[in-house]
């Protein structure tokens, strides 16, 4: 997963303030941190914010930002912090029970919180570096599997492989990504 040449010319377009750059930029990513802000909540307008909230912060500090060794990952990071603090102000987590009845389940520390929070930047790390001994298809396969959540037809369709061969390349894929975490 490296930077792609449009990803750093983008990025070093926005240090200067290009606009352009920036839409370009957010139109490229937009949908795909969305996505991945969903995991970490169940409110859309909560995952669409931290998304917003991640495109502010580079328009307003576009003159301090560094180069990432990742667009991507820095973006996807920075999401995922965004909604971390603003669950932290949520210090109660809940548990369902099978009638569907709200439990308080315990009370978690700001030192919790931040440990689960490196664990999960840690986590994310690993794979990244996990996900670049994949091949470009590995990696197109996994996408569009997890993140555009199509089917293994569609994928087998659009990588030009048999659907038995998509269903073991993602299995081969996600066995070896296991191995490595």
């Amino acid at each position: 997963m490296e930077n792609t040449t449009t990803d750093i010319s983008l990025w070093q377009q926005i240090k200067k303030g290009d606009i352009t750059a920036f839409e370009n930029l957010y139109d490229s990513y937009a949908d795909v941190l969305l996505t991945f802000a969903l995991q970490y909540t169940n409110e859309a307008s909560e995952a669409q914010d931290a998304v917003h909230d991640v495109f502010l912060d580079l328009y307003r500090y576009k003159n301090n930002l560094s180069d990432p060794v990742n667009v991507k990952s820095y973006l996807l990071k920075i999401t995922q912090r965004n909604i971390l603090r603003k669950n932290k102000s949520r210090k109660k987590l809940f548990i369902y029970d099978e009638d569907h009845q709200q439990k308080t389940l315990e009370e978690t520390s700001f030192e919790q919180t931040l440990i689960e929070e490196e664990k999960i930047l840690e986590l994310n790390s690993k794979l990244a570096f996990a996900m670049q001994d994949l091949t470009e298809k590995q990696r197109k396969a996994l996408f569009y599997r997890f993140n555009e959540n199509k089917p293994y037809e569609e994928i087998a369709y659009i990588l030009d492989i048999s659907v038995e061969s998509c269903r073991t390349l993602i299995y081969r894929c996600l066995k070896e990504l296991r191995k490595k975490l």
